[in-house]
């Protein structure tokens, strides 16, 4: 059985011939469906190509984003129930980036797989897996097999895409399965139905042997903890799906752009991954993003770019040993080191005081700064400069290498020069530790990337203590989670990623267990699918503004790992300098393979025997190192003698760390979400008609005008409710009757108070809106609010408001609106995990929500605000018959 679906993105539906009832028996579960943790509630991945300028995201409900912003909503089971959150996603083999899913209904059991291929129409499929060849366009398939796990006979039922809905149903026998392929194009293809006959499962061994090829015969590390291996494999894939032909992006879909600062770590995991071939590529974009003036920039006037631009260059010779390759790139690092050297000494002309005696003389001029978060270009920050000393000492080292004496003592006294208007710097600002910036504001981060990724200070210098300690335990109330805070003002924000630089600092300094506490943290701090996040609103366990996957918080665990397995510190290679005791007990091992490094590609095994472990290497042998370090705690010594190893005894650890210890952890001490009672699934796959329903009559409440001033505010520009179609409606399945304000006194919709709108304006803190009818379900649309899109809410909710539903018999029932799960900003992307978007203009949106009624009759509806900064908003209440 085939079908054409007539949707926009022209996909196709079949069904094998193996789908008919009774003829064939249930295949075996697919691997990940055990659930396993995942700590988003935004949980979202990507299926796609390497190098290819889009890939296809698979949001937390599970739908396919494609090209025009068109959507795939995927429906099962007898009452045709949505895909949603409750699937969780995870990868074949743990790492490839193909997605599983499983749902069930009943006895029924629904197993999908979601990849991408080339076009099977394409010349080269092989090279296409690899490039672009032949465009853009790319091939999405859904696999769906449906299987009666029950003693008696079933029923599955299957629905594609809610704008042209194709259904299928299938009676199961016990035991029995049905299956079902979609292949749809990212973007509109007129003769997408020539892909109806291709095989499924040929195409899915294709894309699996295709990234294992690639991946595999790069550099391998395995450690006994499975989470870390496979999430190691999954960011190098993650890696290269986002990359756009050659060039390092930040996300797909966000930061899709090239960021040298996020580049730079970027293009160390692609080499440290022995992913060769795109690391040369990237590091080609590097020596083109030069300006006239020789400085580095990917965005405007974020000088820390300079600096790691150059760090980027000497950090790719290290790797690859390519002395005719460094000799090209030089002159450009010189030309940018030249641009320092002017830039930190400007002219008496160009300051309000003599340049002696400026207060920020010698360290680099006032500039924006995202990480940051100081945007007005008043701030001196001390991660460009010392981004800046690292990159021209690089540079001085490249000199070095290339025999240019003259120009190694120069750079080396330039760079004695600048460390000193450093010291000054940080003397004025009375703290004992570096600050975000020499006037002392903003938040940490390039002021953190101290002793990583290479030893700027010394590895005692006090100021670099004083600030892990003070990140670690005061700023903004210290680290949650294992991780660093984003905002001084204690905001529930925290930034894994930029942690990462603060645990590597204590990974150069030995602390070896502190190491291994924060690795094991950030590993928390991932999806199922070993997705990564930018940051994180953790009281709802929300990554902000859906970066997810992100590909520099991927690398930098990626880099994590590797660097506690095996570290380059100037002529000495330290192995094993921060791990879990438990990775060296008895019958554990830790592999590495054809593993690059600044002494050239290099090996090893450790073997866990009863009394210690044994050690098998193959050292590197292009510039071998002066010393290679084993770290071993006292209680694992090295049972067997390997030529040019020395031992280092390191004291044993506190406590055990693994993925199961930090998730029980976390457990423990973060109050889980609780469910919200009688909540109804969104969209209704069957949608109600008007006559079964009572649209409730809100004109004597509403006191906004959404067409002109929406939250009070006039002249509001773009922010307005252009396009808001009123009267009745159908949103969500549900019948809608949305007020004209033209035919109300200029009141359409219900806004409840905050404190930061216009004070000229008497916003109620709450309405009541008469119902005097008993009813199945309630619905309301709107669920959106103004002034503060991340409010954390009131009360045991964590509520900005709340429907209060009153029944004639006296009891009352809650709906609480949630940032983030029942309600969200009007203005930025809807965000509402337990929320329907039902309605979507430029630059709005509203919302649906459902609830369960009691047998008893409703009095009336309140809606009242909890005191919060959120405005809340209402635009129409529905009570079903």
């Amino acid at each position: 059985m085939c079908r054409k679906l007539s949707f926009a993105v022209g996909a196709t539906l079949a069904a094998t011939s193996l789908a008919l009832a009774g003829a064939s028996p249930a295949p075996a579960p697919q691997q990940g469906h055990d659930e396993p943790f995942d700590y988003f509630r935004n949980s979202r991945n990507v299926i796609g190509l390497k190098d290819y300028r889009d890939g296809t995201r698979v949001t937390p409900a599970n739908e396919l984003l494609l090209a025009n912003k068109a959507r795939v909503t995927i429906r099962f089971g007898r009452d045709l129930t949505p895909l949603s959150r409750e699937q969780t996603k995870t990868l074949l083999d743990g790492w490839l980036p193909i997605i599983l899913l499983t749902a069930r209904d009943g006895d029924v059991r629904y197993d999908f797989t979601l990849w991408a291929t080339p076009l099977p129409s394409v010349k080269d499929w092989q090279k296409a897996f690899d490039w672009p060849t032949e465009g853009e366009n790319f091939l999405n398939w859904i696999q769906v097999t449906a299987t009666n796990t029950g003693a008696a006979a079933a029923e599955a039922k299957l629905i594609v895409d809610e704008r042209a809905p194709h259904s299928f149903n299938w009676p199961l026998a016990p035991g029995r399965s049905a299956e079902a392929i979609l292949r749809i194009p990212f973007a509109p293809l007129p003769d997408a139905a020539a892909f109806d006959k291709e095989d499924a499962k040929l195409w899915l061994a294709r894309t699996a042997e295709f990234w294992r090829g690639l991946i595999l015969k790069g550099a391998q590390i395995t450690v006994p903890c499975k989470k870390a291996t496979e999430a190691l494999l999954a960011a190098h894939v993650c890696q290269l799906i986002a990359n756009d032909h050659g060039e390092l992006h930040g996300g797909e879909g966000f930061y899709d752009e090239f960021y040298i600062r996020d580049g730079a770590y970027q293009l160390m995991e692609l080499e440290e991954a022995g992913l060769a071939d795109a690391a040369a590529r990237a590091v080609a974009v590097y020596l083109k993003k030069q300006r006239p003036d020789g400085r580095f920039e990917s965005q405007n006037n974020q000088f820390d770019a300079n600096g790691q631009a150059l760090w980027t260059l000497w950090q790719y010779y290290k790797i690859t040993g390519d002395r005719e390759w460094l000799a090209k790139a030089y002159p450009q690092m010189r030309k940018a080191v030249d641009w320092m050297m002017k830039a930190r000494r400007p002219t008496t002309r160009q300051l309000a005081v003599p340049a002696a005696d400026s207060p920020f003389a010698g360290v680099l001029p006032a500039a924006p700064a995202d990480g940051e978060n100081l945007w007005d270009g008043k701030h001196h920050i001390p991660g460009y400069d010392f981004w800046n000393v690292r990159g021209l000492l690089c540079t001085a080292d490249a000199a070095r290498i290339l025999g240019k004496g003259a120009e190694v003592d120069e750079l080396l006294a330039e760079a004695k020069l600048y460390r000193e208007a450093i010291d000054a710097a940080h003397k004025r600002t009375g703290l004992p530790h570096f600050p975000p910036s020499w006037e002392k504001a903003g938040t940490h981060w390039g002021n953190t990337e101290t002793l990583w990724p290479t030893e700027v200070f010394e590895r005692d210098d006090p100021r670099v203590v004083a600030l892990m300690k003070h990140v670690r335990e005061d700023f903004g109330g210290g680290f949650v989670e294992g991780t660093i805070r984003w905002s001084p003002g204690g905001a529930p924000v925290i930034h894994p990623y930029m942690s990462a630089y603060t645990t590597m600092a204590s990974l150069v300094r030995g602390e070896h267990e502190k190491v291994v506490e924060e690795f094991y943290w950030q590993l928390l701090h991932s999806t199922a699918a070993h997705a990564f996040p930018e940051g994180i609103f953790y009281k709802r366990r929300y990554a902000w503004s859906e970066t997810i996957p992100h590909v520099t918080g991927a690398a930098n665990y990626a880099l994590m790992l590797r660097h506690m397995l095996l570290h380059e510190r100037g002529d000495e290679l330290h192995l094993l300098l921060a791990v879990p005791d438990w990775w060296l007990g008895d019958g554990q091992e830790i592999r590495v393979e054809r593993a690059p490094t600044h002494f050239g590609p290099m090996g090893f095994n450790i073997s866990g025997k009863p009394n210690g472990v044994e050690l098998t290497l193959e050292a590197p042998k292009r510039n071998p190192p002066k010393r290679t370090i084993l770290h071993l705690p006292r209680s694992r010594p090295l049972l067997n003698t390997v030529a040019g190893i020395e031992v280092a005894v390191r004291s044993e650890q506190s406590r055990r760390w693994d993925f199961p210890t930090v998730v029980k952890l976390y457990q423990e001490q973060v109050p889980q979400v609780k469910p919200l009672p009688g909540l109804i699934k969104l969209p209704l796959a069957m949608g109600l008609r008007p006559e079964q329903c009572r649209m409730l009559d809100l004109t004597k409440v509403a006191n906004t005008d959404p067409f002109t001033a929406p939250f009070g505010v006039p002249k509001p520009g773009k922010f307005l409710f252009t396009a808001l179609r009123v009267g009745e409606q159908v949103v969500g399945g549900v019948p809608f009757n949305i007020i004209d304000p033209a035919r109300n006194h200029g009141k359409g919709l219900v806004v409840l108070h905050s404190p930061n709108a216009p004070k000229d304006i008497p916003w109620p803190k709450q309405v009541e809106v008469p119902v005097g009818h008993q009813g199945k379900r309630l619905f309301f649309l709107g669920n959106v609010t103004g002034w503060s899109p991340t409010d954390e809410g009131a009360g045991d909710w964590g509520a900005v408001a709340e429907y209060v539903i009153v029944y004639a018999d006296g009891q009352t029932q809650i709906l609480p609106l949630i940032s983030g799960r029942t309600c969200d900003d009007w203005v930025l992307a809807p965000v509402a995990t337990d929320a329907h978007c039902g309605l979507k203009g430029d630059p709005w949106h509203l919302n649906v929500l459902g609830v369960a009624l009691r047998p008893v009759a409703v009095e009336k509806l309140i809606f009242r605000d909890l005191g919060t900064p959120a405005a809340p908003l209402l635009a129409a209440i529905t009570i079903e018959k």
